[in-house]
């Protein structure tokens, strides 16, 4: 999994599925046979979290859409219609709080 979206669609999967919210110890996944949904494991997905934190100190509105769009999988229309803009400006904002991830994770993700 190279591509951004990717890695964020798995990391939404694999922390949506965790217990508790501040305890990241312990993955209690339990995907079933027919599940194709991707997910990491769980030192990929604190790395990705990690970074997705990062980006709450910096932008709330980029980590709000990332955890909107990618854990909750809400549209950028519907994202849009509750921010009371225009969902291009949402798809842009998006595409900009992903880059932000990806520059953290890069190096760390392909070691």
């Amino acid at each position: 999994m190279t591509n951004i979206k990717d890695i964020l669609a798995a990391w939404g999967n694999w922390s949506i599925s965790r217990i508790g919210t501040e305890y990241k110890g312990m993955s209690y996944q339990q995907v079933n046979e027919g599940d194709l949904r991707p997910y990491l494991d769980d030192i990929q997905g604190m790395l990705v979290d990690q970074a997705v934190g990062s980006l709450k100190r910096y932008d709330i509105d980029a980590y709000n859409i990332i955890c909107l769009y990618y854990q909750h999988h809400i549209s950028c229309r519907a994202i849009a219609k509750k921010m009371k803009q225009r969902p291009d400006y949402i798809t842009a904002y998006l595409g900009r709080a992903e880059a932000y991830i990806a520059g953290r994770i890069h190096d760390k993700l392909e070691a």
